[in-house]
């Protein structure tokens, strides 16, 4: 019986120190998985990152060179650098080939020419001028010169290739406004377009 017990007790001994080594071991193997997966995951998400500012690139190009975007503005800004935040549903500019679309309104929405508190006008493009910028020719300006019906505006944008953009109209009224947003396909934007004048 004496030697049954020491048998058992050895056994058990054995037992638990296996199941201490097999435990330090998982945990070790577990920790370098664990760093595997952070790095592996850092990388899938850098590469994700990369795959998503091509196409984003290339969909700016796109829009650029066939005259079909709406710069959709979540700011405006006036020529003595005043800001101010509003909704890019109702402020934007919107061209289509050789026309084209500018919205100002209030989050109010009341009042003003086109019953959203601003002014909307359509008109047509008289000149559509392209330049790319940067060493890698992934940024560009566009000078438009349009007619509408309250007048000609000359209107220059600057869009970086992750669809940033910002656009200055001057007109025949002598000051400036400024435009900040992002350019949107013309067919996903969800502008909301009050009556024009």
């Amino acid at each position: 019986m004496k030697k049954f017990k020491l048998v058992m007790k050895k056994y058990l001994l054995l037992l638990g120190m296996s199941l201490a080594v097999l435990s330090a071991f998982a945990q070790e193997e577990n920790s370098v998985d664990s760093e595997t997966t952070k790095k592996l995951t850092k990388a899938q998400k850098a590469e994700q990152r990369r795959i998503e500012a091509e196409e984003t690139a290339k969909m700016v190009d796109w829009m650029v060179q066939n005259k079909k975007f709406v710069l959709e503005a979540n700011t405006i800004s006036n020529q003595s650098g005043e800001r101010y935040q509003v909704s890019s549903r109702i402020n934007f500019i919107a061209i289509d080939s050789n026309k084209i679309t500018i919205q100002l309104a209030s989050m109010s929405g009341i009042g003003g020419y086109n019953g959203m508190g601003g002014i909307t006008t359509d008109g047509t493009i008289s000149l559509f001028k392209i330049n790319k910028l940067g060493k890698k020719s992934n940024g560009y300006t566009i000078q438009v010169l349009c007619m509408t019906a309250i007048g000609s505006y000359d209107i220059f944008f600057s869009v970086s290739p992750n669809s940033n953009a910002d656009a200055t109209i001057g007109g025949n009224w002598g000051g400036k406004l400024n435009y900040h947003g992002f350019l949107i396909p013309l067919e996903k934007s969800k502008i909301f377009k009050g009556m024009s004048i």
